[in-house]
């Protein structure tokens, strides 16, 4: 049975977040993911600051590696401990839709995007990232876990 995605077309607005930054290969982007979130919820909660949003991961695949940018969206700017980082996700036009399922299907999502993307003229806009509203180790059943891919664009 073929997987079909819902695209939605949003326009972003600048949110503030707090994230810890790294290049590795592939294989190690989620223990590293793991501990990211960890440290990150430990310094909003030590600064005072609440997120307002899931935890995301902003993604840059190279060769043989993967730039990551994650950590969760703030309700304002944080300073930042010399690991944790202030960042920003960008404004502007973005193509969204859901994953359901096991974070190594993904790609079966971004494919669904990038021919969205193709078919109304658009080209993409600097690194896409991914938002996930289950925590696996609280709900190891993957049928159950959600992650939201979005792919900033620009009008060709």
């Amino acid at each position: 049975m073929a997987v079909t995605y819902d695209i939605n077309e949003v326009t972003l607005t600048r949110q503030p977040t707090a994230v810890m930054r790294g290049e590795m290969p592939a294989s190690e982007v989620g223990p590293w993911l793991a501990d990211c979130y960890r440290t990150v919820h430990t310094y909003l909660s030590a600064v005072g600051v609440d997120p307002v949003g899931p935890p995301f991961a902003r993604l840059t695949f190279l060769a043989g590696a993967v730039a990551v940018e994650a950590g969760f969206p703030c309700e304002r700017e944080i300073d930042g401990n010399g690991r944790v980082e202030p960042s920003a996700l960008p404004e502007g036009h973005a193509a969204v839709t859901t994953h359901m399922g096991r974070y190594e299907d993904l790609d079966i999502a971004y494919k669904a995007l990038r021919s969205w993307l193709e078919a109304h003229g658009y080209s993409g806009a600097g690194p896409h990232w991914e938002l996930y509203f289950t925590d696996p180790q609280a709900d190891p059943d993957p049928n159950h876990w959600r992650t939201d891919v979005v792919m900033p664009y620009l009008a060709a």
